[in-house]
């Protein structure tokens, strides 16, 4: 019966941790779209993920998608999309996701 409380609370300090890893959320949009959009979309995906980021959103409207990754390593993560749409023949906008208020008033 012991055993069972410490693995079950050994496994929710493992999430707990996992969890706590800071992100930076980006926004990433095609300017110029490349002769395979879908391939040149899904190399950028491909890129995130493997050096441990999320997709948490694909737009339709406009070719891109919104991510998150890790703090530490967004500056190569970064760079290294930028070299792939490169290759593409592409320009991407990289821009850090926030809130945008339309009736928000400045200066009060």
């Amino acid at each position: 019966m012991k055993l069972h409380v410490i693995i079950i609370s050994l496994l929710l300090a493992l999430i707990s941790a996992r969890e706590a890893v800071p992100v930076e959320s980006y926004i990433l949009t095609l300017e110029s779209q490349p002769l395979s959009i879908e391939k040149t979309l899904t190399d950028l995906q491909n890129v995130v993920k493997s050096a441990g980021g999320k997709i948490t959103h694909e737009y339709s409207l406009i070719k891109g998608f919104s991510m998150e990754v890790p703090k530490t390593t967004a500056k190569s993560i970064l760079k290294h999309l930028e070299m792939v749409a490169s290759r593409a023949r592409c320009k991407l906008n990289l821009e850090p996701d926030q809130e945008i208020h339309a009736n928000s008033v400045h200066g009060l």
